[in-house]
């Protein structure tokens, strides 16, 4: 079975799910609401974009890394990998497939959030179009390499985690650490941050799923 077609199976799945129905609509809103709980107990307005990416990076990310370990998880648990050993599937394809359709509506939802972020500030501050386009590529850079490093983190604990209980206390309590990791460049004020931030997130990002992979191959169901 093709990648292509796992991932369109799994991205049907997904994007139905109330978690990502929540993200897409909720999760602007949400940050909205930030937004002006921040100005109006600071009197200051930072930025929507920058309110935003630290929002969707942070909740975005626990949620999409949740939901890929308990999908794993419970798909072992229910012996739905068996079937795969009758048809000639690759079992990369399956690790990957997830992680694609996970990342693909959670950037969906980042995106949505960004761009109302864009309007918001447009409306409310009177910001400069250079100044906002500016504000939300690096938001997006942050974002979407969080992201990334969040799923990849969800699909190793999936992989060895023996229950979804140990799998969402890993994810929340170790996973969040390790996803960060992108910020860092950013936090410390570095030159070429966001190259950094994308170079960062690629790096960790292959490397969780390489272990996924190599650990979900070697498993016997």
């Amino acid at each position: 079975m093709k990648l292509a077609i796992l991932f369109l199976d799994e991205l049907r799945g997904f994007y139905k799910s109330k978690v990502m129905i929540f993200l897409w609509v909720g999760l602007p809103i949400l940050a909205i609401i930030f937004r002006f709980i921040q100005e109006y107990s600071t009197g200051q307005a930072i930025p929507f974009t920058v309110i935003s990416s630290l929002v969707v990076s942070s909740l975005a990310g626990t949620l999409a890394a949740v939901m890929l370990s308990v999908s794993i998880i419970s798909e072992k648990n229910r012996h739905v990998y068996e079937l795969f050993l009758i048809r000639p599937v690759k079992r990369s394809n399956i690790v990957l497939g997830k992680f694609l359709s996970v990342y693909a509506c959670v950037a969906i939802a980042s995106v949505i959030a960004i761009f109302v972020g864009v309007a918001t500030d447009w409306i409310t501050t009177g910001m400069l179009v250079t100044t906002v386009v500016n504000g939300m590529g690096q938001s997006l850079a942050i974002i979407l390499s969080v992201i990334a490093v969040a799923c990849s983190v969800g699909i190793l604990i999936g992989v060895f985690s023996p229950s979804v209980l140990v799998g969402v206390i890993l994810v929340i309590y170790g996973g969040n650490q390790l996803s960060i990791i992108p910020v860092i460049p950013s936090l410390l004020n570095t030159s070429y941050a966001t190259a950094y931030t994308i170079a960062l997130a690629s790096v960790v990002t292959v490397a969780m799923l390489v272990v996924a992979t190599k650990l979900f191959e070697r498993k016997q169901f």
